[in-house]
């Protein structure tokens, strides 16, 4: 078959769909109702069954278990773009019970291809995404890889590079900037870009398409000279650099970096280029905790001395497709790396965040949403202004701030205004300051292109209150009264405390569970990353344990929306939830909470 650009494989000898004539129209059905919910009258209706119009007296089933358990995923499409999979799918169906034929003679098919690209654009993450493509493949092999844990539907599939770069091209020239619409993404979880032999080939092309930034991930190994010098002209450029040691002995055994230096000394030119950059930290607790943290302050050190835009400590994690052993104790890790960072921000000047950033604050639901500052970005205009760590803003432009999601928002606005002055009202040691912002006064490693809020850094997005408002209505309009909340453990103790002080829920038996992530397993516990068996087993575990039935269980989207059908990270849709538990469910629209 062809290699040409949006070409897909058919297998008309295909298990993951029936060969059977008086099966095909509910595979066909089944698929369909995995991207499409039928209505009535403008609302939802489930469909569990379908009748042959010869044979009215049989209702056949949609989702019998056994049919459910056998359907093979179909890779990354799955997640990102269902209805080549239902293509796919249903020409691989067709061929189990029919043959094409040309000129009288049969026709061996085994692929398709797209006829009009602009009818696959939709929006997405803009030159990210193009970019991701190019990402498909890694040339260190780092100890604690989060691709080593990933399921199919994200894990980097590279081909040739020829190919990809012919793919990519085409990518770029369909690519409509003003909406950043793209055609679908199907990279899977980005590895390392610049490893491309064609990236400087495909940046150049994305910057003559647009003036976006190029923001994506390097393990640093590919920084030399000469390739920041290729960066430089295509700025604005952010990355995002893996440094993990500035030990070259302790790097080269983390990321299996035979030439640990290139990344180590990439800092440096960097600054010299102004190409503005954050540092990422893995601090992998081996071979001993001791070893790690020393390690982790001199790598903190080490970055600082190059002005990067911020530190990031990635708490180390684990799923069981790594290691069905535990590794490490997870609360102790985790906890004496929290304890050790907010030690190191007092002593270094550049802002040092952890991530997941909800983990620093989730057992302090008030201190959650206080718009407090971990740090501010060197050169930056907030730290022109004066704005140090430990400061709380208190008004922005005179308009009183209430918690750290509005704040955010109200510095984003004036972030991509054209405004040029602005005024603050903060509270440092107890004393309330009035200060003047001048949104023009600004210098590297700060850049309006690449940069967020004028320069302010929090510990974490916060949790936005208009989730307790949603669910209060989504409750109201279903008349629930028995109603079953599944959350993360970062989220519980914010939802539990503001359910009880909202009043809203009086009279309304709430229940709220944290599922255990059974798929990723390890020391994975972030509600993003849940699956859609987790959910049904926390149902039905609740079910089991309470002997109660809800009426409704509400799920945040986040698990769901990283391609906008409803898939989880397996690309399973979420509706399968309530077609096995047989609970009405619904989900509550949220953001993920990448920090």
């Amino acid at each position: 078959m062809s290699k040409d650009p949006f070409t897909f494989p058919l297998d008309e000898n295909s298990k993951s769909w029936s060969n059977n004539l008086n099966d095909l129209f509910g595979t066909l059905l089944r698929e369909l109702f995995s991207f499409l919910v039928p209505t009535r009258d403008y609302q939802d209706i489930r469909v569990n069954g379908y009748k042959m119009l010869n044979d009215r007296d049989t209702i056949h089933p949609l989702y019998p278990l056994e049919v459910e358990e056998s359907r093979a995923p179909c890779g990354p499409l799955d997640l990102y773009e269902p209805r080549i999979c239902f293509i796919q799918r249903a020409l691989e169906s067709l061929l189990g019970i029919i043959d094409l034929e040309a000129n009288g003679k049969t026709v061996q098919v085994d692929g398709f291809r797209l006829k009009d690209l602009k009818q696959w654009l939709g929006p997405g993450g803009g030159v990210s995404d193009i970019i991701g493509h190019a990402a498909a493949r890694c040339n260190l092999n780092c100890r604690f890889c989060y691709n080593q844990g990933t399921p199919p539907s994200l894990t980097p599939a590279p081909g040739k590079a020829a190919d990809e770069h012919k793919e990519i091209q085409e990518r770029i020239k369909n690519y409509v900037p003003s909406a950043k619409l793209n055609i679908f993404p199907n990279m899977g979880s980005p590895a390392e870009a610049l490893a491309h032999p064609h990236i400087l080939d495909i940046l150049t092309g994305l910057r003559q398409k647009t003036s976006e930034p190029f923001r994506f991930s390097t393990n640093g190994s590919t920084l030399t000279q000469e390739m920041i010098q290729a960066l430089t002209i295509l700025k604005p450029v952010y990355l995002d650099l893996s440094l993990n040691s500035s030990s070259p002995e302790r790097r080269q055994w983390l990321m299996r970096d035979p030439e640990p230096q290139i990344a180590l000394e990439s800092l440096a030119h960097l600054k010299n280029a102004e190409i503005p950059y954050s540092v990422v930290i893995v601090p992998w607790p081996f071979p001993t905790s001791k070893i790690m943290l020393d390690d982790l302050r001199k790598t903190v050190a080490y970055a600082a001395a190059f002005d990067p835009t911020l530190i990031q400590i990635s708490l180390p994690g684990y799923s069981q497709a790594f290691s069905k052993e535990p590794l490490f104790s997870h609360d102790e890790v985790w906890g004496i790396v929290k304890s050790e960072v907010q030690l190191l921000r007092s002593g270094t000047e550049c802002p040092i965040v952890i991530r997941p950033g909800l983990f620093e604050e989730y057992t302090d639901p008030d201190r959650l949403n206080d718009p407090v500052l971990i740090g501010v970005i060197k050169n930056s205009p907030l730290a022109k202004t004066g704005l140090r760590q430990g400061d709380r803003i208190l008004k922005i432009n005179g308009l009183p701030v209430k918690n750290r999601p509005q704040t955010r928002s109200l510095l984003t606005l004036l972030h991509e205004s054209e405004m040029k002055e602005a005024s603050l009202s903060i509270q440092r040691d107890g004393a309330m300051r009035d200060l003047d912002l001048n949104l023009l006064n600004f210098d590297y490693p700060f850049t309006p292109e690449t940069a967020t809020h004028l320069g302010g850094v929090f510990p974490s997005s916060g949790v936005p209150l208009e989730w307790v408002e949603k669910l209060r209505d989504m409750v109201l309009s279903r008349k629930a009264q028995e109603v079953l909340l599944l959350t993360s453990i970062l989220v519980q103790p914010f939802l539990e405390k503001n359910l009880k002080d909202s009043g809203f829920f009086s009279g309304i038996n709430t229940h709220i569970r944290v599922p255990e992530n059974g798929y990723f397993g390890g020391n994975i516990f972030m509600g993003d990353l849940m699956v859609v068996e987790d959910f049904i087993k926390a149902i039905e575990k609740f079910i089991d344990e309470s002997k109660r039935r809800p009426d409704l269980v509400a799920i945040p989207s986040s698990p769901f929306s990283l391609s906008g059908w409803g898939r989880d990270l397996t690309g399973r849709v979420y509706l399968d939830i309530e077609r096995r538990t047989k609970v009405p469910v619904a989900l509550i629209e949220c953001d993920p909470i990448f920090d």
